[in-house]
């Protein structure tokens, strides 16, 4: 996942509100964070320190929405 695929399903998150607070409070930390560092080193860091976390975050809260609403189509 890229950082802009990361921040599109934040935001689909934000509109839908199939989040937790937890959840959109770190995904609004890891996009604060990386929107701070010069875009043309970004790529760079977002695979070393920030793309695990995203993809576990999505993976899991993807899962929820799932079991909670049977949401079969959820990105």
């Amino acid at each position: 996942m890229t950082f802009k695929e990361f921040n599109s399903w934040c935001n689909e998150r934000a509109g839908d509100g199939h989040w937790g607070m937890n959840t959109a409070l770190t995904c609004a930390a890891i996009i604060r964070e990386v929107n701070k560092i010069p875009f043309w080193k970004r790529k760079k860091i977002w695979n070393e320190e920030y793309h695990e976390i995203a993809e576990e975050i999505v993976k899991v809260t993807n899962e929820k929405i799932k079991q909670i609403i049977g949401d079969t189509e959820c990105k």
